[in-house]
């Protein structure tokens, strides 16, 4: 029973945050176009089997370009703990980036290239009351403990307080700790916002972003929290 209300709270959290945050770009950038598709069903999908959960982790520049959604944007690489269970999919996620090669979630929207080699960094909310495989920077181990969620300023003049999106990219699994946890290193853009969901945009310095990463990771995995003047001038 827990189980099942944890999964439907996750769920409905995702969906009320997602409309939220799509509602405030809806009402600052469409005019009069009456045929704009806004409903953000359309495109999230239940997924059910393994995924990386990246919401914890930072990224490092790979110095690489990566294609999302037509848009260019710097590449990051996550190192994420690959969980087994549900998760949330963006079917309208797909490009190309210079590590992995091309990547389409509504294509291959088991794994990245349908084999087990391969995951998709998918979002699942977790807070403090659970237990997840995160990298303890103190130890320099992969442990099993309680995230913290967070939000930080957003500012270049520095990779920790700068971000990266790993929402719907493709990761390849490579390591597996002592302790059974299972890694995968996640690609993914720099400094962009994932939302919209349908339109890949740059966030802008000055914009909160959620992350449940430690303080000081660089590139901290997250999701940004737009206000609507912000999207008047994308």
């Amino acid at each position: 029973m827990k189980k099942t209300v944890k999964i439907l709270f996750s769920v409905g959290f995702t969906i009320c945050l997602l409309m939220g945050i799509w509602y405030l770009i809806e009402q600052s950038t469409i005019k009069d176009d009456t045929n704009s598709e806004t409903q953000i069903e359309k495109v999230l999908q239940i997924h059910k089997g393994k995924f990386a959960f990246c919401g914890a982790s930072g990224a490092i520049p790979t110095g690489k370009t990566i294609t999302v959604q037509g848009r260019q944007f710097r590449e990051g690489c996550a190192i994420c703990p690959v969980l087994d269970g549900p998760s949330i999919a963006n079917l309208a996620m797909y490009g190309e980036d210079g590590t992995w090669g091309e990547f389409n979630v509504k294509e291959n929207p088991q794994t990245p290239d349908g084999t087990e080699n391969t995951v998709w960094s998918f979002f699942w909310f977790f807070d403090s009351t659970d237990v997840v495989p995160q990298f303890n920077p103190e130890t320099k181990e992969w442990e099993m403990m309680h995230p913290k969620n967070r939000k930080f300023k957003i500012d270049f003049s520095a990779d920790s307080t700068s971000m990266s999106n790993m929402f719907a990219m493709p990761g390849v699994i490579f390591d597996t700790t002592e302790t059974g946890i299972v890694l995968a290193k996640c690609y993914g853009p720099l400094n962009e916002a994932a939302v919209p969901l349908r339109e890949a945009m740059n966030v802008k310095k000055g914009w909160y972003s959620v992350t449940a990463a430690k303080q000081g990771f660089p590139y901290p995995v997250g999701t940004p929290i737009p206000v609507i003047d912000s999207y008047q001038n994308k």
